[in-house]
Protein backbone atom coordinates (compact mmCIF):
# COMPACT_ATOMS: atom_id res chain seq x y z
CA UNK A 1 0.00 0.00 0.00
CA UNK A 2 1.35 3.89 -0.84
CA UNK A 3 3.06 5.34 1.96
CA UNK A 4 2.00 9.29 2.73
CA UNK A 5 5.72 10.13 1.17
CA UNK A 6 5.22 7.81 -2.03
CA UNK A 7 1.70 9.41 -2.66
CA UNK A 8 3.73 12.95 -2.07
CA UNK A 9 6.20 12.08 -4.54
CA UNK A 10 3.82 11.01 -7.11
CA UNK A 11 2.04 14.12 -6.91
CA UNK A 12 4.64 16.04 -7.45
CA UNK A 13 5.95 13.99 -10.47
CA UNK A 14 3.10 14.31 -11.68
CA UNK A 15 3.18 18.26 -11.38
CA UNK A 16 6.49 18.82 -12.64
CA UNK A 17 5.33 16.71 -15.76
CA UNK A 18 2.25 18.47 -17.12
CA UNK A 19 4.14 22.08 -15.90
CA UNK A 20 5.19 24.27 -18.43
CA UNK A 21 6.11 27.49 -16.23
CA UNK A 22 9.76 28.14 -16.12
CA UNK A 23 10.91 28.07 -12.50
CA UNK A 24 11.59 31.81 -11.91
CA UNK A 25 8.37 33.07 -13.50
CA UNK A 26 5.95 34.52 -10.94
CA UNK A 27 2.59 32.52 -10.65
CA UNK A 28 -0.41 32.38 -8.19
CA UNK A 29 -0.81 30.31 -5.58
CA UNK A 30 -2.43 26.53 -7.66
CA UNK A 31 -4.81 24.99 -4.63
CA UNK A 32 -5.57 21.42 -5.29
CA UNK A 33 -7.50 18.86 -3.75
CA UNK A 34 -4.63 17.02 -1.81
CA UNK A 35 -3.35 20.21 -0.34
CA UNK A 36 -0.04 20.32 -2.56
CA UNK A 37 0.08 24.31 -3.98
CA UNK A 38 3.23 26.30 -5.36
CA UNK A 39 3.43 30.12 -4.82
CA UNK A 40 6.01 32.25 -6.57
CA UNK A 41 7.98 34.20 -3.68
CA UNK A 42 10.95 36.37 -4.10
CA UNK A 43 13.81 35.55 -2.60
CA UNK A 44 17.12 38.01 -2.42
CA UNK A 45 16.12 39.53 -5.75
CA UNK A 46 15.25 36.91 -7.86
CA UNK A 47 11.75 34.89 -8.12
CA UNK A 48 11.06 31.50 -7.19
CA UNK A 49 8.59 28.94 -7.30
CA UNK A 50 7.79 26.93 -4.32
CA UNK A 51 5.87 23.89 -3.82
CA UNK A 52 4.31 22.35 -0.57
CA UNK A 53 1.42 21.29 1.49
CA UNK A 54 1.41 23.50 4.34
CA UNK A 55 0.55 27.32 5.97
CA UNK A 56 3.95 27.61 5.45
CA UNK A 57 3.54 28.67 2.27
CA UNK A 58 1.06 31.64 3.18
CA UNK A 59 4.16 33.61 5.24
CA UNK A 60 6.40 33.27 2.65
CA UNK A 61 4.08 33.92 -0.91
CA UNK A 62 4.78 37.23 -2.53
CA UNK A 63 8.66 37.75 -0.64
CA UNK A 64 10.85 35.77 1.79
CA UNK A 65 11.40 37.08 5.18
CA UNK A 66 13.54 41.01 3.50
CA UNK A 67 15.21 41.63 7.24
CA UNK A 68 16.69 37.77 6.85
CA UNK A 69 17.91 38.15 3.73
CA UNK A 70 19.38 41.62 4.04
CA UNK A 71 21.23 39.70 7.07
CA UNK A 72 22.29 37.19 5.08
CA UNK A 73 23.50 39.27 2.65
CA UNK A 74 25.82 41.12 5.00
CA UNK A 75 27.74 37.94 5.78
CA UNK A 76 27.72 35.97 3.04
CA UNK A 77 30.44 35.89 -0.28
CA UNK A 78 30.80 34.35 -3.40
CA UNK A 79 34.06 32.11 -2.05
CA UNK A 80 31.72 31.02 0.58
CA UNK A 81 31.05 27.63 1.69
CA UNK A 82 27.51 27.30 3.15
CA UNK A 83 25.58 24.51 5.33
CA UNK A 84 21.62 25.26 5.90
CA UNK A 85 20.91 22.89 8.75
CA UNK A 86 17.24 22.79 9.37
CA UNK A 87 16.58 23.96 5.27
CA UNK A 88 12.90 23.19 5.38
CA UNK A 89 11.23 23.26 2.23
CA UNK A 90 14.48 25.75 0.92
CA UNK A 91 14.00 29.27 0.93
CA UNK A 92 17.31 29.87 2.89
CA UNK A 93 18.62 27.25 0.45
CA UNK A 94 17.80 28.78 -2.68
CA UNK A 95 19.29 32.59 -1.29
CA UNK A 96 22.57 30.48 0.12
CA UNK A 97 22.43 28.76 -3.35
CA UNK A 98 22.44 32.56 -5.35
CA UNK A 99 25.01 34.09 -3.05
CA UNK A 100 27.66 31.40 -2.50
CA UNK A 101 30.03 28.94 -3.85
CA UNK A 102 28.42 25.79 -2.80
CA UNK A 103 25.77 25.11 -0.47
CA UNK A 104 24.94 21.58 1.95
CA UNK A 105 21.22 21.66 2.62
CA UNK A 106 19.85 19.54 5.68
CA UNK A 107 16.43 18.82 6.01
CA UNK A 108 15.54 15.35 8.24
CA UNK A 109 11.88 15.36 7.70
CA UNK A 110 11.43 12.56 4.72
CA UNK A 111 8.34 13.96 3.18
CA UNK A 112 9.48 17.91 3.59
CA UNK A 113 12.31 16.70 1.92
CA UNK A 114 10.57 15.91 -0.83
CA UNK A 115 9.27 19.71 -1.12
CA UNK A 116 12.94 20.30 -0.74
CA UNK A 117 14.40 18.37 -3.43
CA UNK A 118 11.37 19.45 -5.81
CA UNK A 119 12.11 23.34 -5.11
CA UNK A 120 15.68 23.19 -5.55
CA UNK A 121 15.33 20.92 -8.75
CA UNK A 122 12.93 23.66 -9.98
CA UNK A 123 15.13 26.53 -9.16
CA UNK A 124 17.93 24.45 -11.60
CA UNK A 125 20.63 25.62 -9.43
CA UNK A 126 23.81 23.36 -9.73
CA UNK A 127 25.67 24.16 -6.53
CA UNK A 128 23.45 22.53 -3.78
CA UNK A 129 23.96 19.42 -1.88
CA UNK A 130 20.96 17.93 -0.51
CA UNK A 131 21.03 15.39 2.53
CA UNK A 132 17.72 14.12 4.29
CA UNK A 133 19.55 14.08 7.95
CA UNK A 134 19.70 16.18 10.77
CA UNK A 135 22.90 17.14 12.89
CA UNK A 136 23.21 16.95 16.10
CA UNK A 137 26.22 15.54 18.65
CA UNK A 138 25.66 12.20 18.50
CA UNK A 139 24.42 9.85 15.78
CA UNK A 140 21.72 8.07 16.38
CA UNK A 141 17.64 7.36 14.85
CA UNK A 142 14.73 10.22 16.09
CA UNK A 143 11.82 11.11 16.12
CA UNK A 144 10.45 14.45 14.59
CA UNK A 145 6.99 16.19 15.59
CA UNK A 146 5.19 18.78 13.34
CA UNK A 147 2.07 20.01 13.30
CA UNK A 148 0.52 18.69 10.06
CA UNK A 149 -0.45 22.83 8.63
CA UNK A 150 3.35 23.76 9.61
CA UNK A 151 6.58 21.90 8.70
CA UNK A 152 8.77 24.50 9.34
CA UNK A 153 8.13 23.93 12.94
CA UNK A 154 9.29 21.06 13.01
CA UNK A 155 11.35 19.42 16.37
CA UNK A 156 13.22 16.75 17.62
CA UNK A 157 11.27 14.79 20.41
CA UNK A 158 13.91 13.65 22.05
CA UNK A 159 12.42 15.09 25.09
CA UNK A 160 8.83 16.12 24.72
CA UNK A 161 6.31 14.48 22.62
CA UNK A 162 2.99 16.22 21.38
CA UNK A 163 1.28 13.52 19.04
CA UNK A 164 -2.61 14.69 19.00
CA UNK A 165 -2.92 16.87 16.02
CA UNK A 166 0.92 16.49 15.20
CA UNK A 167 2.80 14.33 12.54
CA UNK A 168 5.59 12.11 13.92
CA UNK A 169 8.40 10.73 11.37
CA UNK A 170 10.96 9.02 12.32
CA UNK A 171 14.64 10.41 11.55
CA UNK A 172 18.03 10.07 11.00
CA UNK A 173 20.78 12.38 13.20
CA UNK A 174 24.06 12.41 12.46
CA UNK A 175 27.15 13.67 14.57
CA UNK A 176 28.04 16.92 12.37
CA UNK A 177 32.19 16.10 12.18
CA UNK A 178 31.29 12.75 11.26
CA UNK A 179 29.45 13.76 8.56
CA UNK A 180 31.69 16.49 7.65
CA UNK A 181 34.85 13.96 7.93
CA UNK A 182 32.91 11.09 5.51
CA UNK A 183 31.98 14.07 2.65
CA UNK A 184 35.93 14.47 2.95
CA UNK A 185 34.82 18.65 2.91
CA UNK A 186 37.92 21.33 2.86
CA UNK A 187 36.04 23.76 5.28
CA UNK A 188 33.11 25.77 5.48
CA UNK A 189 32.77 29.25 6.05
CA UNK A 190 29.27 30.05 7.21
CA UNK A 191 26.27 27.93 9.13
CA UNK A 192 22.65 28.76 9.28
CA UNK A 193 20.92 26.90 12.45
CA UNK A 194 17.23 26.83 12.74
CA UNK A 195 16.33 23.67 14.51
CA UNK A 196 13.51 24.43 16.92
CA UNK A 197 15.95 24.64 20.45
CA UNK A 198 18.42 21.81 18.73
CA UNK A 199 20.84 24.30 18.01
CA UNK A 200 23.44 23.52 20.82
CA UNK A 201 22.99 19.38 19.80
CA UNK A 202 24.37 20.70 16.50
CA UNK A 203 27.07 22.83 17.71
CA UNK A 204 28.67 20.69 19.95
CA UNK A 205 28.70 17.84 16.64
CA UNK A 206 30.11 20.20 14.73
CA UNK A 207 32.69 21.20 17.73
CA UNK A 208 36.01 19.59 15.80
CA UNK A 209 34.79 21.66 12.61
CA UNK A 210 34.05 25.34 14.48
CA UNK A 211 37.76 24.94 16.10
CA UNK A 212 39.23 23.81 12.08
CA UNK A 213 37.51 26.43 9.96
CA UNK A 214 36.18 29.24 12.37
CA UNK A 215 32.95 29.84 10.22
CA UNK A 216 30.62 32.74 11.09
CA UNK A 217 27.24 31.00 12.28
CA UNK A 218 23.25 32.09 12.50
CA UNK A 219 21.27 30.50 14.77
CA UNK A 220 17.66 31.10 15.79
CA UNK A 221 17.02 32.35 19.44
CA UNK A 222 13.66 30.73 20.62
CA UNK A 223 12.76 30.56 24.24
CA UNK A 224 9.75 28.46 23.75
CA UNK A 225 11.56 25.84 21.85
CA UNK A 226 14.77 25.85 24.11
CA UNK A 227 12.47 25.82 27.80
CA UNK A 228 9.96 22.84 26.05
CA UNK A 229 11.55 20.77 23.81
CA UNK A 230 15.18 20.74 25.30
CA UNK A 231 14.84 22.33 29.14
CA UNK A 232 17.05 24.43 28.52
CA UNK A 233 16.72 28.16 29.91
CA UNK A 234 17.56 31.68 27.69
CA UNK A 235 20.45 32.88 29.77
CA UNK A 236 21.96 28.84 29.68
CA UNK A 237 22.05 28.73 26.26
CA UNK A 238 23.45 32.17 25.44
CA UNK A 239 25.88 31.40 28.39
CA UNK A 240 27.02 28.25 26.09
CA UNK A 241 27.05 30.68 22.72
CA UNK A 242 29.53 33.04 24.82
CA UNK A 243 32.02 30.29 25.49
CA UNK A 244 32.55 29.85 21.83
CA UNK A 245 32.01 33.13 19.66
CA UNK A 246 33.95 36.12 21.07
CA UNK A 247 31.67 37.76 19.05
CA UNK A 248 28.11 36.76 19.54
CA UNK A 249 24.96 39.85 18.26
CA UNK A 250 21.10 39.42 18.63
CA UNK A 251 19.46 41.14 16.16
CA UNK A 252 16.01 42.38 15.63
CA UNK A 253 15.59 43.80 11.76
CA UNK A 254 18.16 46.98 12.20
CA UNK A 255 18.70 46.37 15.34
CA UNK A 256 22.12 44.62 16.83
CA UNK A 257 23.10 43.98 19.90
CA UNK A 258 26.30 42.57 21.38
CA UNK A 259 26.15 40.26 23.73
CA UNK A 260 28.90 40.02 25.56
CA UNK A 261 27.78 42.82 26.91
CA UNK A 262 25.72 42.54 30.47
CA UNK A 263 23.21 45.46 29.93
CA UNK A 264 22.64 44.40 26.20
CA UNK A 265 22.00 40.84 26.69
CA UNK A 266 19.67 41.55 29.72
CA UNK A 267 17.91 43.92 27.18
CA UNK A 268 17.65 40.89 24.96
CA UNK A 269 16.11 38.26 26.85
CA UNK A 270 13.67 41.01 28.24
CA UNK A 271 12.75 41.70 25.38
CA UNK A 272 13.15 38.02 23.65
CA UNK A 273 10.67 36.89 26.66
CA UNK A 274 8.22 39.23 27.15
CA UNK A 275 8.11 41.16 24.19
CA UNK A 276 6.32 38.64 21.43
CA UNK A 277 9.95 36.73 20.33
CA UNK A 278 11.94 40.14 19.42
CA UNK A 279 15.51 39.44 18.67
CA UNK A 280 15.15 35.54 17.32
CA UNK A 281 18.04 35.90 15.23
CA UNK A 282 22.05 35.72 16.50
CA UNK A 283 25.37 35.58 14.77
CA UNK A 284 28.39 34.77 16.02
CA UNK A 285 32.22 34.93 14.58
CA UNK A 286 35.45 34.36 15.39
CA UNK A 287 37.10 37.14 14.34
CA UNK A 288 35.93 40.75 13.75
CA UNK A 289 37.32 40.62 10.00
CA UNK A 290 34.51 38.08 9.45
CA UNK A 291 31.64 40.86 10.55
CA UNK A 292 33.08 43.72 8.16
CA UNK A 293 29.97 44.27 5.89
CA UNK A 294 27.85 43.26 8.61
CA UNK A 295 29.35 46.39 11.03
CA UNK A 296 28.79 48.43 7.85
CA UNK A 297 25.28 47.16 6.77
CA UNK A 298 24.13 47.86 10.62
CA UNK A 299 25.94 50.70 11.34
CA UNK A 300 27.50 48.62 14.52
CA UNK A 301 31.26 48.89 15.79
CA UNK A 302 32.45 45.44 16.36
CA UNK A 303 34.22 44.94 19.86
Amino acid sequence: MPTILDRIKTLLADRAATSETPASAAAPAVPRADGIRTVSTRIGGKTYRLTSDDDYLNHVQGEFEPDMVRLFDALLSRNHVAFDVGANIGCTTLLFGDLCQAVYSFEPSPSTFVYLQQNVEASRQQNVTLANLGLGRESGNFELTFAKNNRSGGFVSNLTQASQGHQIESIRIHKGDDWVRAQDIARIDFIKIDVEGFEQHVLEGLAETLQRDRPVVVLELNHWCLNVFQRTSVPDFLDFLRGIFPHLYAVEAGDVRNLHDPNAAYHVMYHHLVNGMKYANLVGAFDRSQLARFSQEFDIQVD
